[in-house]
């Protein structure tokens, strides 16, 4: 039996547009917005690629891959929360949204963005009361899909050998980073992602970027395994409006799984189904293990719990840049404090279950994790 149940259709979504270009090019996008987005428009996408090749001058002979910085944790855990009050450092660069959804040609795509002014602005579609745009971040699954090598309808995952990648691929995939970091600008930027499919993955991190700041944020199992299955409704519910509007170009005919591939993902959703409590509870603890056993590998790594910044958010934050080696934010950096200033403020309520299910599946990690 499922743990919770699909509504109807998805949320209905107040967007806010900066002009009438963006209304014109967006709406339809923001609408149909998707942690996998669909294939952007073919022709537009050709137009921007010989554009970025031929038009534009990339340089990059002063910007570095320099101790990048990766949250590392399970959907559902605060983890967007944190990547947006970082993102408002000016010290940092990332992959925003409009550049996820034009992977091929993302610095022309990202360029004319801001020059047009285009943008939309309103909340996601999960419902949870986070605000996206077109130029918030994005998990880069377009990126690390390419770079990794990810199967998008495969639940049976073996990350590749760090070892094997060439010096060729990885100077080609921070030659990316590089491009990215290019579009926010002249002077000296830090990359940072956040990315929950990047767990079985924390190996390969550690490879290709030596020098890296790993954040692990961890939350309770009990309320994330609850609001992981929300996550798993709310993305079925949105790729059924999706499909029932256009192609997605991805997920036309099978269904998108949006758990981080732990190596036993395939048998918990044979056993429980993807809709249960136990299968999420399970992804929990799996993947606490992963984590765990890839940390002595990480020469630079700390754990935060979600409660804490909660419950201490200014010492918290405070400790978290320390440890990334970023100078505190401002006080007249006015994005960052206002996001600040909103942590742990909602407009949705949760109604959470089973916490008993779940303690069973989990307590070894619990008890380890302070959740007692």
């Amino acid at each position: 039996m499922p743990d919770s149940t699909p509504a109807v259709a998805p949320r209905v979504r107040a967007i806010q547009f900066p002009n009438w270009r963006s209304r014109l090019f967006l709406k339809g996008m923001f609408e149909r917005q998707y942690n996998v987005p669909e294939n952007p428009p073919w022709l537009l996408e050709q137009v921007l690629c010989a554009w970025e090749r031929w038009a534009m001058r990339i340089d990059l002979s002063r910007l570095t891959v320099d101790r990048p910085i990766f949250i590392l944790g399970l959907p559902r855990t605060g983890s967007t929360m944190l990547q947006d009050l970082c993102c408002a450092h000016p010290d940092i660069g990332y992959i925003t949204n409009t550049m996820n959804q034009f992977p091929r040609c993302f610095c022309a795509a990202e360029t004319w963005r801001r020059r047009l002014g285009l943008n939309a602005r309103g909340e996601r579609y999960i419902g949870d009361s986070v605000e996206v745009s077109a130029e918030t971040p994005s998990e880069g699954l377009m990126f690390f899909g390419r770079w990794f090598g990810w199967d998008p309808h495969n639940l049976r995952y073996t990350p590749r050998d760090p070892m094997a990648f060439t010096s060729a691929e990885i100077d080609a995939i921070h030659q990316t980073i590089r491009k990215i970091l290019w579009c926010f600008g002249p002077g000296p930027r830090r990359f940072f992602n956040k990315n929950p499919a990047l767990i079985p993955d924390v190996n390969i991190l550690g490879r290709l970027f030596p020098d890296a700041r790993f954040v692990h944020l961890v939350r309770d199992p009990r309320p994330c395994a609850n609001s992981l299955l929300k996550l798993y409704w709310a993305d079925r519910r949105q790729l059924e409006f999706i499909r029932s509007r256009r192609r997605h170009g991805v997920y036309d005919d099978q269904p998108f799984i949006p758990y981080p591939r732990v190596p036993h993902l395939q048998e918990y959703i044979d056993e429980f189904g993807p809709d249960s409590l136990e299968t999420t509870a399970h992804v929990w603890r799996e993947a606490m293990e992963v984590i765990e056993a890839a940390r002595p590998q990480l020469p630079h790594f700390c754990e935060v719990r979600f409660e804490d910044i909660l419950a201490r958010p200014e010492a918290e934050m405070q400790k978290l840049f320390e440890f990334c080696d970023l100078p505190q934010p401002r006080s007249d950096n006015a994005v960052y404090w206002e996001r600040f200033g909103k942590i742990g403020a909602t407009r949705h309520q949760n109604q959470y279950a089973g916490f008993e299910r779940v303690e069973k599946i989990c307590r070894e990690q619990m008890e380890r994790l302070g959740y007692t």
